[in-house]
């Protein structure tokens, strides 16, 4: 199983890479008639692309191959306000699969990559012409129908992980390769709309990298913009995913808990420098610390003038001292070899001592 995920753009996912980022559009596309559902889709691509974020991602979905008939209302929703059934709220969103094209048309000219997530068969057939990189949502986890179509595509599937176990996980992994997935990334996920920050538990993206070895990202519910997506960065994570929306008092079920134009930036913004900040494995000394390696690391440095043929002698003409612009003495660690010896060379105030100033 691959530790990278290679899109066919020649992009790479994984460690050591940019992190991806994908900004979820979800249905806060759905504006009521086809016009201005159209005008809104293209707005919401444009702030992905404006933001800098790396992929804009909706979902394709058919509410008869979603939920059983007659489900009911989902109480967070109906918390909301929003009493309609999940059937009637799925109908209401489902986007038409001719209009997968004409945005996904669009986001290449923006120069943005174009993702839609699938519930269904038909529609991932629907989608998979139009993508590099499917994603399979979190409570699609038990999908297998889904997922054994979604491999037999042959593109790399990422999926999100909210309210499910490791048995959950092990199955899912099990089953995509059975089914002929080659390239697999998941996302730390909390599954709920928004989600508290105190439950994001970005510490699960380090266990699941180390328990899978692919590369792990972190599809964020919080209302937040900046905290969980740079802690994910900082601890590893190859891909953040991340509601928005033009304006949070829009009509629908996604937009209240989605990040608005200005907060999606600062996001991208945040995990950027995050990713400057983590830099790389690896302890040396930086370019950013050579000047004071040299000004204020401690050697072993002359406290009065020294004399050829002088004794060297902690305390009284050496000590264990920052050298400021003089010459770095020896490490302390080379005391012993200095201590008690004479010197082969006049050494001036200051100037540090070396193992080869002994006779």
């Amino acid at each position: 199983m691959s530790q990278v995920i290679e899109l066919r753009s020649g992009r790479t996912i994984g460690a050591g890479q940019p992190v991806y980022i994908i900004a979820e559009a979800g249905s806060n596309w759905r504006m009521g008639a086809p016009k201005r559902d159209l005008a809104m889709a293209h707005a919401l691509i444009d702030v992905a692309k404006d933001t800098g974020c790396d992929a804009v991602k909706f979902q394709t979905y058919k509410s008869h191959t979603v939920y059983a008939a007659g489900a009911g209302e989902s109480d967070y929703l109906a918390e909301s306000g929003i009493k309609e059934s999940i059937n009637e709220i799925f109908d209401d969103l489902s986007m038409p699969y001719e209009m997968i094209e004409k945005l996904a048309t669009y986001a290449k000219k923006r120069g943005i990559d174009f993702m839609s997530t699938p519930f269904s068969k038909e529609d991932a057939d629907a989608v998979d012409p139009f993508v590099e990189l499917h994603k399979i949502a979190s409570y699609e986890i038990s999908h297998t129908e889904l997922q054994a179509h979604l491999a037999g595509k042959g593109k790399p599937i990422v999926f999100s992980t909210g309210a499910s176990t490791y048995e959950d996980i092990d199955f899912a992994m099990e089953h995509l390769r059975k089914s002929g997935a080659k390239q697999l990334g998941m996302f730390q996920c909390t599954a709920k709309y928004p989600a508290p920050l105190a439950e994001i538990n970005v510490a699960e993206i380090t266990a699941l990298q180390a328990r899978y070895g692919i590369p792990v990202g972190l599809s964020d519910h919080s209302r937040e913009a900046t905290i969980a997506p740079a802690a994910a960065v900082a601890l590893g994570a190859s891909l953040i995913e991340k509601h928005y929306t033009l304006n949070n008092k829009l009509p629908g079920a996604d937009h209240p808990f989605a990040l608005e134009p200005a907060e999606l930036a600062a996001m991208v913004q945040a995990i950027r420098a995050t990713e400057r900040a983590r830099g790389r494995v690896g302890k040396h000394v930086s370019e950013a610390e050579r000047e004071l390696f040299a000004f204020a690391r401690r050697g072993l440095q002359a406290t009065s003038p020294i004399a050829k043929g002088d004794a060297f002698k902690l305390g009284d003409n050496i000590a264990i001292l920052r050298p400021g612009k003089h010459p770095l003495g020896a490490h302390p660690r080379f005391l012993d070899a200095i201590q008690g010896r004479r010197a082969r060379r006049a050494i001036g105030l200051g100037a540090g001592v070396l193992v080869e100033d002994v006779e």
